[in-house]
């Protein structure tokens, strides 16, 4: 799995907008668009978010 499909599996289970996303990091939802295009690698943020969200599922 793509670290591009992990983020919109994130997203998706944890019922997360890109609104949400940019409350919680402090910047615009167009800015979260932006940065997280399929064409675009992932920002490191997107990156910590995943690997938080993995890692709890797998204390699960």
């Amino acid at each position: 799995m793509t670290t591009h499909e992990k983020y919109k599996a994130m997203k998706k289970a944890l019922g997360l907008t890109n609104a949400d996303i940019a409350e919680i990091i402090g910047i615009s939802p167009n800015s979260v668009k932006n940065q997280t295009q399929s064409s675009k690698e992932l920002p490191t943020w997107a990156k910590s978010m995943i690997f938080v969200w993995e890692k709890l599922k797998a204390d699960e």
